[in-house]
């Protein structure tokens, strides 16, 4: 049967409990689902084309009485894609009974009728430290050795290599704590949270709306200074970092060639800028362009996925260097994640700076690229940065 879906105008803003909830937040604008009224899912090389057709089947038949007309209501999709085609967890998108979406001071509230029930599930909020996982320090830089060997030895010009936490979990944890901590301290980023990830990303892979399409490559990164005169300098030193902008040019070449195969213009940054985040320097540069007609997200997104930002160039010889060297399947981190409408908006940013639930633990992942020259303990150092997100998250 088709779905039936309304939306309707809120008078006031609801404040929302965050755990075992859909969540993408950032800068006041929340997105926030409950239960799961429809769930598509995927698996395997082909798993993002598969969502992308049964979704919009989905939106062709769905009955919806879209009172709001804003991007964001009508039918709405949470969405999780895995980085790997050859992960044992699946790709989905999943369809809450009830989305409230608070936008610019505008709140309104969808509800999808189904004859379904749910068990409440018994959240518990995690206890413990995160210690070392599959790939531990040593063996992550055992890992960027092999991988400089490979840059210089093969047509592999970078490669992102990732290394892993783990927190003992004794059932199905309470991220409400965490999620709002997150959101508070890093609110120009994208707390997320949806099925097994969850985190606070800095990096939009693609937004829609009224048929124009952006995104903001995120590739190099320093450390933040101790006070204003030595962040500057951190700051300008990044922008001239030779082996920073070789990395960040792979990325952004690689977001420009695929994306202007869907587009009728694309446009991008001259020059990247240094964006600031709490704790870290990000060589940044925008993208925008003009959507082809009767093009979706996730048509882009299955010729996008995986950037250079999360695999590397060639993307082929990254993504294999990436499972040899890796110990542990990443599952969703450094896929897409976010939402997609019926009307074709939404916003997918690339999960990261958090991590994956598992059965019986959380893994967090952290990684950088690899590229000729690349120091192994200047690496280390920065997936130890990039994990005071999911540190701040769960502890002080």
């Amino acid at each position: 049967m088709p779905l039936k879906v309304k939306t309707t105008a809120l008078k006031h803003a609801p404040v929302l409990e965050l755990g075992g909830k859909s969540v993408f937040l950032r800068s006041g604008s929340q997105l926030i689902g409950e239960g799961v009224a429809h769930i598509i899912s995927s698996t395997g090389e082909n798993r993002i084309e598969e969502l992308s057709s049964a979704w919009k089947a989905l939106c062709e038949t769905a009955q919806i009485d879209d009172e709001v007309k804003l991007a964001g209501s009508g039918l709405v999709a949470f969405t999780s894609i895995t980085f790997s085609p050859l992960s044992t967890r699946r790709s989905f998108l999943i369809i809450p009974r009830r989305l409230t979406v608070i936008r610019e001071g505008i709140a309104f509230e969808t509800v999808v009728e189904t004859d379904s029930t749910e068990l409440a599930a018994n959240l518990i909020a995690p206890e413990g430290q995160l210690e070392e996982g599959s790939q531990s320090s040593g063996g992550f830089l055992k890992s960027v050795e092999l991988a400089v060997e490979q840059i210089s030895d093969t047509d592999l010009a970078k490669v992102v290599l990732s290394r892993d936490l783990v927190m003992p979990i004794s059932g199905s944890p309470d991220l409400s704590k965490a999620l709002t901590r997150l959101s508070a301290r890093y609110p120009h980023c994208w707390t997320y949270s949806v099925g097994e990830v969850f985190g606070a990303s800095p990096e939009l892979l693609l937004r829609a709306e009224s048929g124009e399409v952006s995104a903001r490559v995120l590739a190099g990164t320093a450390a933040r200074g101790t006070d204003p005169d030595v962040d500057r300098a951190i700051a300008e030193g990044l922008a001239h970092s030779i082996k920073n902008k070789q990395e960040h040019a792979f990325a952004v070449d690689s977001l420009l060639e695929k994306l202007g195969l869907f587009c009728d213009q694309v446009t991008a940054d001259k020059e990247p800028f240094s964006l600031a985040l709490p704790d870290l320097w990000h060589l940044a540069t925008d993208v925008t362009g003009k959507l082809k007609s009767k093009i979706s997200l996730l048509d882009i997104v299955s010729q996008l996925h995986p950037t250079a930002a999360v695999a590397g160039t060639p993307r082929q010889l990254a993504q294999e260097l990436i499972a040899k060297l890796e110990p542990f399947d990443r599952g969703g981190y450094a896929g897409p994640v976010g939402w997609l409408a019926s009307d074709g908006s939404g916003e997918l940013a690339i999960a990261l700076r958090g991590g994956i639930i598992e059965e019986n633990q959380i893994r967090a992942i952290a990684g950088g690229g690899i590229v000729s020259g690349s120091d192994p303990q200047a690496e280390l150092a920065e997936t130890e940065l990039k994990f005071r997100a999911v540190r701040y998250a769960f502890y002080s």
